[in-house]
């Protein structure tokens, strides 16, 4: 694997806070993947899709962006709706049914890989940010039909943003297995990481004493609250960098550093590299696109 894809695969493992869970994503090698489609499919009103077998070496992902829709797990029917990310290998069907009223959108993914059954990527997951699927979903349709971009630098964005919402959402799923107060401070922190908070402040929400709190991590998630807060924030960061032209100073404030410069040690601390670095090695595609857009 080349340093861009090792990068990349490091990007998806390190990028969330290290929150243990029963399943997760196996490691996938981006430069052995082709992408060979991406759209976004809107199944018309009243009808029903006609489902399609996934044959061997092809993988088809569905993200739901709206509506509603069914799909057969196994011998029953399991409903689908905006933020669901499922990711069929061969053998599989894609989505079978829709609700004649609301029907089902989803950006469609097709690779091409090298293992015969499939990657193993977990099949049922989701995006959590739901507002933010059909914005990922116009950015990536827009991307593949650009005839300029690199298609292997698109693979990589791609493939990096859906595992880690795959890997946000099994840790997550964990979460039941901690103490409620632990739960409790998870979820403060992550509605608001950008705010500025001491471990007395968490202890607080949790009803510990500070000394606790952070024992409890450490047996419970085998971390600390402050390795946490950091990850959430340099996890907005990242798709802030990617996503966005946002200058420096403007994501370090959204994302809860209290400065350019604070945030620049912590990102290269954290990432190998500066905030400038990874932009420009991940998403030069986008970056060139808005200025073609913008002039």
């Amino acid at each position: 694997m080349d340093n861009n894809c090792e990068k990349v695969v490091s990007f998806v493992e390190n990028s969330s806070p290290p929150i243990s869970s029963g399943t997760r994503p196996p490691a996938v090698e981006l430069d052995a993947l082709v992408l060979e489609g991406a759209y976004h499919y809107i199944q018309e009103k009243g009808k029903n899709p006609i489902r399609l077998e996934i044959p061997p070496y092809y993988e088809r992902i569905e993200l739901v962006t709206g509506g509603r829709g069914w799909i057969q797990d196994n011998y029953e029917w399991r409903e689908v709706v905006t933020g669901d990310l499922i990711w069929n290998k061969p053998g599989n069907f894609t989505i079978g049914k829709s609700d004649l009223e609301n029907p089902y959108r989803c950006l469609a993914v097709t690779l091409v890989t090298h293992k015969k059954s499939g990657l193993g990527i977990p099949r049922f997951s989701r995006w959590a940010q739901a507002r933010d699927v059909l914005n990922f979903t116009r950015e990536v349709v827009k991307l593949f039909g650009n005839e300029t971009c690199d298609r292997s630098v698109l693979r990589n964005y791609l493939m990096s943003n859906l595992l880690l919402r795959i890997e946000l959402h099994h840790r997550n799923t964990g979460w039941e297995n901690v103490p409620d107060s632990i739960r409790n401070v998870l979820k403060w922190l992550e509605q608001n990481f950008a705010q500025s908070c001491k471990i007395q402040d968490l202890a607080k929400i949790a009803g510990w004493s500070p000394a606790y709190l952070h024992d409890a991590f450490q047996q419970h998630l085998h971390t600390t609250p402050h390795q946490v807060l950091m990850s959430l924030r340099l996890r907005a960061a990242c798709e802030r960098l990617v996503s966005t032209s946002q200058p420096m100073k403007q994501i370090a404030s959204e994302c809860g550093f209290t400065d350019a410069s604070t945030f620049t040690h912590a990102f290269k601390a954290g990432r190998g590299l500066t905030p400038k670095a990874y932009r420009q090695r991940y998403m030069h595609l986008v970056m060139e696109d808005e200025d073609k857009t913008a002039s």
